[in-house]
């Protein structure tokens, strides 16, 4: 039983080890985050002894952990719903930390009465929550850390994308993208390169001007020279961003190596539509406001399953390898 689970946590690392792709990368570890915490699991009904103590030590850490979260997504997304008011990604991280607290709570009812009960729990409660946590988890981490990481060598594009207008005037979050972006362009200009400093963002229906209108006054005010700056701007989400992007880099006739500047809660959907696009460089992250990362990053955590939910889906079905583990006689 142990060598199974053990066996799949193992091949499950190795594949996260081996792939590039963000998502793919975060669900194999997250895999094998659930497959190593499944070895514990007949400890957990064991007679007593120092394997029992140990199990239900880390279950007990593990439960402690998933409800920190649970506060955390339900106090952010309160707390941002008594900012900007009713809107889908703020319920959702409210919905999400509330989702998360019945879950434990479920599990610590049906951990204080034991019994038999508690393995078909763990098998249909704990092991989907585990690994949508780990997940989670993950995706986070993955993307702050991602978005501070970008590379050094000449560049022929520096790509901020947009991200709506307040009046007419940037709002604060595009502000960061484009201050971000601006600090990036004078490193690679210290380092001799020369790149195109492209805005892209369209007009919406209720805007005066287009994004990238209003991006290109922004930075031609912080000291970029106007001879580099491009206006994209017809694109209204992050695939048209790209796709146009690269339409207006091959016009202009440079090289393909671009660094795409955005949010850093937003970077590895950003890389998954570069990568897709066949576009080669880095992506990087300006910082959100603390109040408002947790929410949003929940938002592209959805979003980027989605964006490659075939994917997603395929693998996940993988946790059916060691879930169907807990239904095997323990030895």
């Amino acid at each position: 039983m142990r060598t199974v689970e053990a066996s799949l946590a193992l091949v499950f690392l190795l594949g996260a080890c081996s792939t590039r792709r963000p998502l793919w990368r975060c669900t194999l570890v997250a895999l094998c985050m659930t497959s190593t915490g499944l070895v514990l699991v007949p400890d957990l009904v064991a007679p007593p002894g120092p394997a029992r103590v140990v199990a239900w030590t880390l279950a007990a850490g593990f439960s402690a952990a998933v409800a920190a979260l649970a506060v955390l997504l339900a106090a952010d997304g309160l707390l941002v719903l008594r900012r900007e008011g009713l809107a889908r990604p703020q319920a959702a991280t409210f919905a999400g930390g509330l989702v998360l607290a019945t879950v434990v709570g479920l599990a610590v009812l049906i951990a204080v009465r034991g019994g038999r009960a508690l393995a078909g729990t763990t098998l249909a409660l704990g092991v989907p929550t585990a690994y949508l946590t780990s997940l989670f988890v993950c995706f986070l981490v993955v993307s702050k850390a991602r978005g501070r990481l970008w590379s050094r060598h000449p560049t022929d594009h520096v790509v901020v994308l947009g991200a709506g207008l307040d009046e007419g005037e940037v709002t604060p979050l595009l502000a960061g993208r484009l201050d971000r972006a601006v600090a990036v362009y004078r490193a690679l200009v210290a380092r001799g390169a020369d790149p195109d400093f492209i805005v892209s963002g369209g007009q919406g229906p209720d805007e005066e001007r287009s994004e990238a209108e209003a991006m290109s006054r922004y930075v031609l005010a912080r000291g970029v020279p106007g001879t580099r700056v491009r206006r994209e701007n017809h694109s209204r989400n992050t695939d048209e961003n790209l796709t146009y992007s690269a339409v207006l880099m091959k016009r202009v006739g440079t090289g393909p190596r671009c660094v795409v500047v955005t949010s850093d809660f937003h970077v590895l959907r950003a890389a998954m539509v570069m990568e897709r696009l066949g576009l080669r460089g880095s992506v990087v992250g300006a910082r959100t406001a603390p109040v408002y990362w947790l929410t949003a990053t929940t938002r592209e955590f959805v979003a980027v399953i989605w964006y490659d939910r075939r994917a997603f889906l395929g693998l996940s079905t993988l946790l059916l390898l060691p879930g169907l583990t807990l239904l095997l006689p323990w030895r």
